[in-house]
């Protein structure tokens, strides 16, 4: 049984990375999962010293300690003094990548794979590809950023034509955070009998994941890089709604990546002919959890062994 300690920082895309990361590991091995929000946790350098854990005294020590936000860094550095374990952060690690025994890191942050490094081809997420998508499109709406500004009139325009090109289609609109409240306000009036508005406070995680398995076709806001990448795991066809770039940057460049790689395609050029067309799957997931129970995993490592010729 491999013993995984989930950190949490309560961010819900953090969330969604790691609790991929362990969907995946749980489908390969059997796992005994331990969560902790370490958000409120107070880590004191008298604490990693003296290697106390001020938290989850009573839970099994871990084999794996994974975490994603920069809140569960120290904490995950804690626990692997204080009860052991291998350290596994999803991001970039403010600091050095020495600290944590594996970071996976999306290839957009300019990341090198190394033996402490697994580069990763967008953020981690627990979204299931499927193959049973009906005739439902879903549009998933963020807002402005340190990356994007933000034009409503058109944003509403690409939406407005996005939804007449396909009249037959069953549409579910959907909004973030982020989404300012005249552009939520507007969305909502585009509600009609084959069109649903689904505000952010019921698309809960679960929901999310629901209307992508149900769609064959979804468009993201162009400054949603997490939401883009989970509609390209789902399988569907994936467009990208353009917004204004505050400057050309590792983000504001990703959506171009994506289009050269035909991993989506991009609104001028839907505009322009080009058709929406499912990319190669991808299971970023499932690739990082192989490697590293093939790495970490004694279970795993026998199994391996004794399937080689």
């Amino acid at each position: 049984m491999l013993v995984i300690w989930r950190l949490c920082d309560s961010k819900p895309g953090h969330d969604r990375q790691s609790l991929g990361l362990v969907r995946a590991l749980a489908e390969m091995t059997p796992v005994e999962l331990v969560t902790l929000d370490v958000h409120d946790q107070r880590i004191s350098p008298f604490h990693f010293l003296a290697r106390q854990l001020p938290f989850a005294k009573d839970a099994p020590a871990p084999d794996l300690i994974i975490g994603a936000g920069s809140a569960c860094q120290w904490p995950m550095l804690n626990v692997k003094r204080s009860r052991g374990g291998k350290t596994i952060y999803l991001m970039k690690p403010h600091i050095p990548l020495c600290f944590f025994d594996l970071c996976l890191i999306p290839r957009h942050d300019q990341a090198t794979a190394t033996p402490r490094s697994i580069v990763t081809d967008g953020v981690l997420n627990d979204i299931e590809p499927t193959s049973s998508q009906g005739n439902q499109g879903f549009i998933l709406i963020g807002g402005p950023s340190d990356h994007y500004s933000w034009d409503q009139e058109h944003l509403i325009v690409q939406i407005r034509a996005i939804l007449e090109a396909d009249g037959a289609k069953l549409w579910v609109i959907s909004d973030s955070r982020r989404t300012p409240a005249a552009t939520r306000e507007a969305l909502q009036s585009l509600a009609g009998d084959n069109i649903t508005f689904l505000g952010y406070q019921e698309s809960t995680s679960n929901n999310v994941a629901a209307q992508l398995a149900r769609s064959d076709v979804v468009w993201v806001s162009s400054d949603s890089v997490s939401m883009i990448f989970e509609a390209i795991t789902s399988g569907a066809a994936v467009g990208a709604i353009e917004m204004p770039a505050r400057r050309i940057d590792r983000i504001t460049t990703i959506v171009a990546d994506l289009s050269r790689r035909k991993q989506i395609t991009k609104y001028a050029d839907w505009r322009r002919g080009a058709e929406l067309q499912a990319p190669a799957r991808l299971a970023e997931a499932d690739r990082c959890a192989a490697i590293i129970l093939e790495r970490w995993d004694p279970i795993s490592r026998q199994l391996h062994a004794s399937s080689a010729p």
